[in-house]
Protein backbone atom coordinates (compact mmCIF):
# COMPACT_ATOMS: atom_id res chain seq x y z
CA UNK A 1 0.00 0.00 0.00
CA UNK A 2 2.18 3.19 -1.06
CA UNK A 3 1.36 6.66 -2.32
CA UNK A 4 -0.38 7.88 1.01
CA UNK A 5 0.70 11.34 1.74
CA UNK A 6 1.68 12.32 5.56
CA UNK A 7 1.38 15.25 7.32
CA UNK A 8 3.06 15.87 10.85
CA UNK A 9 2.46 17.98 13.19
CA UNK A 10 4.46 18.46 16.62
CA UNK A 11 3.08 20.46 19.88
CA UNK A 12 1.90 23.44 18.80
CA UNK A 13 0.23 22.09 15.82
CA UNK A 14 -1.66 19.52 17.79
CA UNK A 15 -2.75 21.97 19.76
CA UNK A 16 -4.37 24.64 17.07
CA UNK A 17 -5.87 21.13 15.40
CA UNK A 18 -7.86 20.32 19.14
CA UNK A 19 -8.94 24.09 18.85
CA UNK A 20 -10.07 23.67 15.28
CA UNK A 21 -11.99 20.18 16.10
CA UNK A 22 -13.93 21.92 19.26
CA UNK A 23 -14.58 25.24 17.01
CA UNK A 24 -15.80 23.10 13.58
CA UNK A 25 -15.54 19.66 13.78
CA UNK A 26 -18.08 19.24 10.68
CA UNK A 27 -15.23 21.57 8.65
CA UNK A 28 -12.51 20.33 10.19
CA UNK A 29 -12.98 16.78 9.20
CA UNK A 30 -14.08 17.80 5.88
CA UNK A 31 -10.59 19.30 5.74
CA UNK A 32 -8.27 16.90 6.60
CA UNK A 33 -10.41 13.92 4.15
CA UNK A 34 -9.88 16.25 1.49
CA UNK A 35 -5.75 17.71 2.15
CA UNK A 36 -4.34 14.06 2.98
CA UNK A 37 -4.69 10.45 2.87
CA UNK A 38 -3.25 9.63 6.42
CA UNK A 39 -2.19 12.53 9.32
CA UNK A 40 0.48 12.12 11.88
CA UNK A 41 0.18 14.48 14.83
CA UNK A 42 3.19 14.34 17.41
CA UNK A 43 3.23 16.07 20.84
CA UNK A 44 4.61 15.30 24.38
CA UNK A 45 5.93 11.92 22.82
CA UNK A 46 2.72 10.96 21.49
CA UNK A 47 1.52 10.16 18.44
CA UNK A 48 -2.22 10.62 16.94
CA UNK A 49 -3.17 9.63 13.33
CA UNK A 50 -6.05 10.33 11.66
CA UNK A 51 -6.67 8.24 8.09
CA UNK A 52 -8.66 9.56 5.29
CA UNK A 53 -8.23 6.73 2.84
CA UNK A 54 -10.65 3.81 2.83
CA UNK A 55 -8.16 1.49 1.94
CA UNK A 56 -6.37 2.07 5.51
CA UNK A 57 -9.72 2.34 7.08
CA UNK A 58 -10.36 -0.96 5.95
CA UNK A 59 -6.53 -2.58 6.63
CA UNK A 60 -7.11 -1.28 10.63
CA UNK A 61 -10.79 -2.60 10.91
CA UNK A 62 -10.19 -5.96 9.02
CA UNK A 63 -6.87 -6.89 7.87
CA UNK A 64 -4.82 -5.94 10.91
CA UNK A 65 -7.57 -5.78 13.67
CA UNK A 66 -5.91 -7.68 16.30
CA UNK A 67 -3.21 -4.36 16.32
CA UNK A 68 -6.38 -2.48 17.55
CA UNK A 69 -8.16 -2.12 20.22
CA UNK A 70 -10.76 1.06 21.18
CA UNK A 71 -9.40 4.27 21.52
CA UNK A 72 -9.94 7.75 23.62
CA UNK A 73 -13.43 8.34 23.02
CA UNK A 74 -14.93 5.31 24.26
CA UNK A 75 -12.65 5.84 27.59
CA UNK A 76 -14.50 9.03 28.34
CA UNK A 77 -17.59 6.72 28.45
CA UNK A 78 -16.41 4.55 30.78
CA UNK A 79 -18.17 6.29 33.76
CA UNK A 80 -21.71 5.61 31.93
CA UNK A 81 -21.21 1.91 30.04
CA UNK A 82 -18.53 0.73 32.48
CA UNK A 83 -16.96 -2.72 30.65
CA UNK A 84 -20.26 -3.51 27.83
CA UNK A 85 -19.28 -4.76 24.57
CA UNK A 86 -19.40 -0.89 22.69
CA UNK A 87 -15.89 -0.59 25.32
CA UNK A 88 -14.78 -4.28 25.77
CA UNK A 89 -11.39 -5.10 23.88
CA UNK A 90 -9.80 -8.42 22.90
CA UNK A 91 -11.06 -11.93 24.20
CA UNK A 92 -13.64 -10.10 27.03
CA UNK A 93 -15.53 -8.58 23.84
CA UNK A 94 -15.40 -11.26 22.27
CA UNK A 95 -17.15 -12.92 25.05
CA UNK A 96 -19.55 -10.37 24.86
CA UNK A 97 -20.39 -11.00 21.68
CA UNK A 98 -21.23 -14.46 21.18
CA UNK A 99 -23.43 -14.04 24.43
CA UNK A 100 -25.55 -10.84 22.84
CA UNK A 101 -25.59 -12.43 19.56
CA UNK A 102 -28.23 -14.41 20.89
CA UNK A 103 -30.20 -11.74 21.32
CA UNK A 104 -29.28 -9.63 17.78
CA UNK A 105 -29.54 -12.97 16.05
CA UNK A 106 -31.37 -13.03 12.39
CA UNK A 107 -34.12 -15.47 14.21
CA UNK A 108 -34.57 -13.87 17.24
CA UNK A 109 -35.02 -10.09 16.05
CA UNK A 110 -37.43 -11.15 13.79
CA UNK A 111 -39.08 -12.62 16.66
CA UNK A 112 -39.06 -8.66 18.20
CA UNK A 113 -40.51 -7.48 15.01
CA UNK A 114 -44.33 -8.01 16.73
CA UNK A 115 -43.30 -6.05 20.05
CA UNK A 116 -41.70 -3.17 17.87
CA UNK A 117 -44.69 -3.09 15.59
CA UNK A 118 -46.81 -2.09 18.37
CA UNK A 119 -44.89 0.55 19.69
CA UNK A 120 -44.83 2.15 15.99
CA UNK A 121 -48.39 2.23 16.01
CA UNK A 122 -49.18 3.43 19.27
CA UNK A 123 -46.76 6.14 19.15
CA UNK A 124 -47.57 7.58 15.10
CA UNK A 125 -51.45 6.95 15.99
CA UNK A 126 -51.05 10.19 18.54
CA UNK A 127 -49.38 12.70 16.06
CA UNK A 128 -50.46 15.81 15.93
CA UNK A 129 -50.33 18.13 12.53
CA UNK A 130 -47.91 19.75 13.83
CA UNK A 131 -45.17 18.48 15.26
CA UNK A 132 -41.17 17.86 16.50
CA UNK A 133 -40.91 14.99 14.64
CA UNK A 134 -37.66 14.43 15.35
CA UNK A 135 -38.37 14.59 18.87
CA UNK A 136 -41.74 12.18 18.08
CA UNK A 137 -39.27 9.31 16.28
CA UNK A 138 -36.51 9.77 18.98
CA UNK A 139 -39.11 8.56 21.58
CA UNK A 140 -40.38 6.08 19.05
CA UNK A 141 -37.41 4.55 18.79
CA UNK A 142 -36.58 4.85 22.22
CA UNK A 143 -39.59 2.76 23.45
CA UNK A 144 -39.05 0.10 20.94
CA UNK A 145 -35.51 -0.14 22.52
CA UNK A 146 -36.59 0.00 25.97
CA UNK A 147 -39.50 -2.22 24.99
CA UNK A 148 -36.94 -5.09 23.68
CA UNK A 149 -34.79 -4.60 26.76
CA UNK A 150 -36.47 -4.39 29.01
CA UNK A 151 -39.96 -6.53 27.62
CA UNK A 152 -43.40 -4.58 28.02
CA UNK A 153 -43.49 -4.19 31.23
CA UNK A 154 -41.27 -1.47 32.14
CA UNK A 155 -43.45 1.33 33.61
CA UNK A 156 -43.48 4.65 32.27
CA UNK A 157 -42.07 6.49 35.54
CA UNK A 158 -38.95 4.52 34.73
CA UNK A 159 -39.05 4.70 31.23
CA UNK A 160 -39.32 8.74 31.09
CA UNK A 161 -36.83 8.97 34.11
CA UNK A 162 -34.30 7.09 31.16
CA UNK A 163 -35.38 9.56 28.32
CA UNK A 164 -35.05 12.41 30.49
CA UNK A 165 -31.07 11.81 31.31
CA UNK A 166 -30.17 10.29 27.92
CA UNK A 167 -30.51 13.83 25.44
CA UNK A 168 -28.04 15.04 28.32
CA UNK A 169 -25.91 12.31 28.09
CA UNK A 170 -25.25 12.11 24.60
CA UNK A 171 -24.17 16.08 24.59
CA UNK A 172 -21.84 14.81 27.62
CA UNK A 173 -20.37 12.44 25.12
CA UNK A 174 -19.61 14.64 22.19
CA UNK A 175 -17.95 17.44 24.67
CA UNK A 176 -15.70 15.20 26.62
CA UNK A 177 -14.27 13.61 23.23
CA UNK A 178 -13.21 17.55 22.15
CA UNK A 179 -11.34 18.31 25.76
CA UNK A 180 -8.11 16.87 27.29
CA UNK A 181 -8.29 14.14 29.80
CA UNK A 182 -7.57 17.07 32.75
CA UNK A 183 -10.38 19.24 32.20
CA UNK A 184 -12.67 16.38 32.83
CA UNK A 185 -11.63 16.23 36.53
CA UNK A 186 -12.14 20.36 36.85
CA UNK A 187 -15.33 20.51 39.01
CA UNK A 188 -16.69 23.25 36.56
CA UNK A 189 -20.61 23.47 36.16
CA UNK A 190 -20.48 21.95 32.68
CA UNK A 191 -18.10 18.90 34.50
CA UNK A 192 -20.73 18.36 37.08
CA UNK A 193 -23.87 18.43 35.16
CA UNK A 194 -22.41 16.04 32.55
CA UNK A 195 -21.20 13.78 35.84
CA UNK A 196 -24.73 14.16 37.09
CA UNK A 197 -26.45 12.97 34.04
CA UNK A 198 -24.45 10.07 33.74
CA UNK A 199 -24.68 8.56 36.90
CA UNK A 200 -28.67 9.40 36.54
CA UNK A 201 -28.99 7.83 33.35
CA UNK A 202 -27.56 4.70 34.64
CA UNK A 203 -28.90 4.72 37.43
CA UNK A 204 -32.37 4.90 36.09
CA UNK A 205 -31.54 2.08 33.69
CA UNK A 206 -30.30 -0.01 36.55
CA UNK A 207 -33.43 0.72 38.64
CA UNK A 208 -35.64 -0.29 35.36
CA UNK A 209 -33.64 -3.31 35.11
CA UNK A 210 -33.93 -4.53 38.40
CA UNK A 211 -37.18 -4.10 38.48
CA UNK A 212 -38.23 -6.26 35.63
CA UNK A 213 -39.66 -9.35 36.83
CA UNK A 214 -38.50 -12.63 35.77
CA UNK A 215 -40.96 -13.61 33.63
CA UNK A 216 -40.43 -17.00 31.64
CA UNK A 217 -37.67 -18.55 29.86
CA UNK A 218 -39.69 -18.15 26.53
CA UNK A 219 -39.41 -13.86 27.17
CA UNK A 220 -37.80 -12.05 24.15
CA UNK A 221 -36.11 -9.02 25.74
CA UNK A 222 -32.61 -8.50 26.19
CA UNK A 223 -32.25 -8.99 30.39
CA UNK A 224 -34.54 -11.93 29.72
CA UNK A 225 -31.83 -13.48 27.49
CA UNK A 226 -29.06 -12.46 29.43
CA UNK A 227 -30.43 -14.09 32.44
CA UNK A 228 -29.76 -17.41 30.87
CA UNK A 229 -25.72 -16.27 30.20
CA UNK A 230 -23.24 -18.69 32.26
CA UNK A 231 -20.01 -17.65 32.42
CA UNK A 232 -17.78 -21.07 31.93
CA UNK A 233 -17.85 -21.83 36.01
CA UNK A 234 -21.64 -22.05 35.64
CA UNK A 235 -21.59 -18.79 37.48
CA UNK A 236 -24.61 -16.14 36.06
CA UNK A 237 -23.52 -12.63 34.92
CA UNK A 238 -23.62 -10.27 37.80
CA UNK A 239 -25.94 -6.96 37.73
CA UNK A 240 -23.07 -5.28 37.14
CA UNK A 241 -22.20 -6.91 34.07
CA UNK A 242 -26.30 -7.07 32.35
CA UNK A 243 -26.00 -3.29 33.61
CA UNK A 244 -23.19 -2.45 31.24
CA UNK A 245 -24.43 -4.06 28.01
CA UNK A 246 -28.11 -2.46 29.12
CA UNK A 247 -25.95 0.91 29.15
CA UNK A 248 -23.92 0.40 26.04
CA UNK A 249 -27.12 -0.61 23.94
CA UNK A 250 -28.94 2.17 24.79
CA UNK A 251 -25.94 4.41 24.37
CA UNK A 252 -25.28 2.85 20.90
CA UNK A 253 -28.75 2.41 19.62
CA UNK A 254 -31.08 5.41 21.38
CA UNK A 255 -29.87 7.82 19.03
CA UNK A 256 -28.62 6.52 16.07
CA UNK A 257 -31.40 5.26 14.14
CA UNK A 258 -33.62 7.95 15.15
CA UNK A 259 -31.33 10.26 14.35
CA UNK A 260 -30.92 8.86 10.24
CA UNK A 261 -34.46 8.42 10.36
CA UNK A 262 -35.13 12.59 11.38
CA UNK A 263 -33.13 13.50 8.61
CA UNK A 264 -35.10 10.83 6.21
CA UNK A 265 -38.04 12.93 7.12
CA UNK A 266 -36.33 16.06 5.74
CA UNK A 267 -35.78 14.40 2.18
CA UNK A 268 -38.88 13.01 2.04
CA UNK A 269 -40.60 16.22 2.79
CA UNK A 270 -38.33 17.77 -0.45
CA UNK A 271 -39.69 14.79 -2.69
CA UNK A 272 -42.87 14.12 -1.86
CA UNK A 273 -42.67 11.87 -5.33
CA UNK A 274 -40.13 9.59 -3.31
CA UNK A 275 -42.26 9.49 -0.80
CA UNK A 276 -45.32 8.48 -2.32
CA UNK A 277 -43.46 5.52 -3.97
CA UNK A 278 -41.91 4.12 -0.84
CA UNK A 279 -45.87 4.64 0.44
CA UNK A 280 -47.02 2.52 -2.11
CA UNK A 281 -43.95 -0.25 -1.76
CA UNK A 282 -44.89 -0.70 1.87
CA UNK A 283 -48.49 -0.88 1.36
CA UNK A 284 -47.96 -3.54 -1.36
CA UNK A 285 -45.73 -5.74 0.59
CA UNK A 286 -48.37 -5.20 3.71
CA UNK A 287 -51.06 -6.59 1.54
CA UNK A 288 -49.19 -9.22 0.46
CA UNK A 289 -48.32 -10.39 4.17
CA UNK A 290 -44.66 -9.80 4.05
CA UNK A 291 -43.48 -9.58 7.39
CA UNK A 292 -41.24 -7.19 9.16
CA UNK A 293 -37.73 -8.62 9.08
CA UNK A 294 -34.14 -7.38 9.09
CA UNK A 295 -33.95 -8.66 5.28
CA UNK A 296 -35.37 -5.55 3.17
CA UNK A 297 -35.22 -7.49 -0.49
CA UNK A 298 -38.82 -7.21 -0.64
CA UNK A 299 -38.89 -3.52 0.19
CA UNK A 300 -35.42 -2.31 -2.89
CA UNK A 301 -36.58 0.74 -3.06
CA UNK A 302 -36.86 1.43 0.95
CA UNK A 303 -33.18 -0.16 0.76
CA UNK A 304 -31.47 1.94 -1.40
CA UNK A 305 -32.73 5.25 0.29
CA UNK A 306 -32.55 3.68 3.89
CA UNK A 307 -28.55 3.27 2.36
CA UNK A 308 -28.13 6.57 0.86
CA UNK A 309 -29.81 8.55 4.20
CA UNK A 310 -26.72 6.52 6.22
CA UNK A 311 -24.48 7.74 3.85
CA UNK A 312 -24.93 11.50 3.36
CA UNK A 313 -26.40 11.90 6.49
CA UNK A 314 -24.37 9.71 8.44
CA UNK A 315 -24.84 9.63 12.13
CA UNK A 316 -21.20 9.22 13.45
CA UNK A 317 -18.67 12.19 12.96
CA UNK A 318 -15.62 10.17 14.43
CA UNK A 319 -14.30 6.82 15.50
CA UNK A 320 -11.38 6.06 17.09
CA UNK A 321 -8.85 3.34 17.90
CA UNK A 322 -6.11 2.47 19.87
CA UNK A 323 -2.65 0.71 18.68
CA UNK A 324 -2.64 -2.48 21.06
CA UNK A 325 0.66 -3.40 19.97
CA UNK A 326 3.53 -1.87 17.81
CA UNK A 327 1.97 -1.80 14.37
CA UNK A 328 1.77 0.05 10.67
CA UNK A 329 -0.05 1.27 7.96
CA UNK A 330 0.91 2.82 4.52
CA UNK A 331 4.91 2.10 6.30
CA UNK A 332 4.38 4.62 8.97
CA UNK A 333 5.27 3.38 12.19
CA UNK A 334 2.45 3.12 15.10
CA UNK A 335 3.94 2.37 18.06
CA UNK A 336 1.64 0.92 20.80
CA UNK A 337 -0.55 3.23 22.10
CA UNK A 338 -1.28 5.66 18.99
CA UNK A 339 -4.38 7.18 18.82
CA UNK A 340 -6.17 6.44 15.23
CA UNK A 341 -9.27 8.27 14.38
CA UNK A 342 -11.61 8.12 11.03
CA UNK A 343 -14.75 10.00 10.41
CA UNK A 344 -17.32 7.92 8.76
CA UNK A 345 -19.50 11.27 8.16
CA UNK A 346 -16.22 12.67 6.46
CA UNK A 347 -15.56 9.93 4.15
CA UNK A 348 -19.49 8.92 2.87
CA UNK A 349 -19.36 12.78 1.75
CA UNK A 350 -16.23 12.50 -0.17
CA UNK A 351 -16.84 13.02 -3.78
CA UNK A 352 -13.81 10.93 -4.14
CA UNK A 353 -15.88 7.42 -3.58
CA UNK A 354 -19.54 9.07 -4.31
CA UNK A 355 -20.03 11.56 -6.63
CA UNK A 356 -22.87 12.95 -4.89
CA UNK A 357 -20.74 14.05 -1.77
CA UNK A 358 -23.72 15.61 0.66
CA UNK A 359 -26.49 15.97 -1.19
CA UNK A 360 -29.21 13.36 -0.75
CA UNK A 361 -29.19 11.20 -4.15
CA UNK A 362 -31.47 8.20 -3.81
CA UNK A 363 -30.26 6.51 -6.69
CA UNK A 364 -26.42 6.39 -5.70
CA UNK A 365 -27.83 2.89 -4.32
CA UNK A 366 -29.26 1.73 -7.02
CA UNK A 367 -30.68 -1.14 -8.97
CA UNK A 368 -27.46 -1.57 -10.74
CA UNK A 369 -25.80 -1.51 -7.22
CA UNK A 370 -22.89 1.23 -6.28
CA UNK A 371 -19.75 -0.01 -6.21
CA UNK A 372 -18.19 0.68 -2.85
CA UNK A 373 -14.52 0.89 -1.98
CA UNK A 374 -13.62 -1.33 1.15
CA UNK A 375 -13.76 1.14 3.94
CA UNK A 376 -15.66 3.98 2.41
CA UNK A 377 -19.02 2.96 3.26
CA UNK A 378 -19.14 1.80 7.13
CA UNK A 379 -22.78 2.74 8.41
CA UNK A 380 -22.40 -0.55 11.00
CA UNK A 381 -18.39 -0.28 10.89
CA UNK A 382 -16.23 -3.32 9.95
CA UNK A 383 -14.73 -6.28 10.88
CA UNK A 384 -14.98 -8.00 14.17
CA UNK A 385 -16.07 -4.89 15.49
CA UNK A 386 -19.12 -4.16 13.17
CA UNK A 387 -22.52 -2.96 15.14
CA UNK A 388 -23.76 -5.86 16.54
CA UNK A 389 -27.18 -4.80 16.49
CA UNK A 390 -27.24 -3.88 12.31
CA UNK A 391 -29.81 -6.15 11.80
CA UNK A 392 -32.03 -5.11 14.74
CA UNK A 393 -31.42 -1.71 13.04
CA UNK A 394 -32.87 -2.79 9.75
CA UNK A 395 -35.71 -3.92 10.93
CA UNK A 396 -36.60 -1.65 13.26
CA UNK A 397 -36.50 1.72 10.80
CA UNK A 398 -38.46 -0.49 8.27
CA UNK A 399 -41.02 -0.56 10.72
CA UNK A 400 -41.00 2.78 11.64
CA UNK A 401 -40.97 4.40 8.30
CA UNK A 402 -43.91 1.97 6.94
CA UNK A 403 -45.70 2.77 10.32
CA UNK A 404 -45.19 6.04 9.53
CA UNK A 405 -45.72 6.43 5.99
CA UNK A 406 -49.02 4.07 6.18
CA UNK A 407 -50.50 6.47 8.87
CA UNK A 408 -49.46 10.56 7.91
CA UNK A 409 -47.85 12.41 5.04
CA UNK A 410 -45.17 14.32 5.80
CA UNK A 411 -45.97 17.76 4.13
CA UNK A 412 -43.00 19.27 5.54
CA UNK A 413 -40.26 19.25 7.60
CA UNK A 414 -37.63 21.96 8.91
CA UNK A 415 -34.65 21.57 10.42
CA UNK A 416 -33.25 23.70 13.19
CA UNK A 417 -29.69 22.45 11.55
CA UNK A 418 -29.90 21.95 8.08
CA UNK A 419 -25.97 21.76 8.04
CA UNK A 420 -26.04 19.34 10.82
CA UNK A 421 -25.16 19.62 14.88
CA UNK A 422 -22.66 17.68 16.32
CA UNK A 423 -23.05 16.05 19.48
CA UNK A 424 -23.06 12.23 20.28
CA UNK A 425 -24.44 12.22 16.91
CA UNK A 426 -24.69 14.72 13.94
CA UNK A 427 -28.08 15.76 14.77
CA UNK A 428 -30.74 18.17 13.10
CA UNK A 429 -32.23 19.79 16.17
CA UNK A 430 -35.63 19.82 16.01
CA UNK A 431 -37.20 19.04 13.34
CA UNK A 432 -40.83 21.07 12.76
CA UNK A 433 -43.03 19.38 10.40
CA UNK A 434 -46.45 19.71 9.30
CA UNK A 435 -48.47 15.95 8.13
CA UNK A 436 -51.63 14.86 7.31
CA UNK A 437 -53.22 11.67 8.27
CA UNK A 438 -53.66 9.40 5.15
CA UNK A 439 -54.87 6.23 7.20
CA UNK A 440 -54.84 4.40 10.42
CA UNK A 441 -52.40 1.78 10.70
CA UNK A 442 -53.64 -1.58 10.29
Amino acid sequence: MAGYTTRVHHDVGLVRQIVRLARDPLGYVTELNSSADLHVFTALGRSFVYLAEPLLINDMLVDRRGDFEKGIFYDRVRRLAGNGVVLANGAEHRRQRDYLDRFFKREHVVGLSELMTAVAREEVVHWDTTLDIDAALHRMTFKILAATMFGTDIDHEKFDHIHEWLALTLEAIMFRTVVPSWYLRVPTKRNRLHDSAMDRLRAAIVSAMNARDTGGSDRLDLISVMRTVRHEDGSPLTPTEMADQVVAVTMAGAETAATALSWLSTELARDQALQDALRAEVSDVRARGVPYGPDLSETPLLKRTLSEVLRCRQPILVISRRTARDTELSGVPLPAGTEVMYSPWAMHRDRTWFPAGADFEPETFGAGGCPVTKGSYTPFGLGPRHCVGEQYAWQMMWIVVAEMLLAVRIESATAQHPNGRPLATIIPGSVHAKVERVGEPA
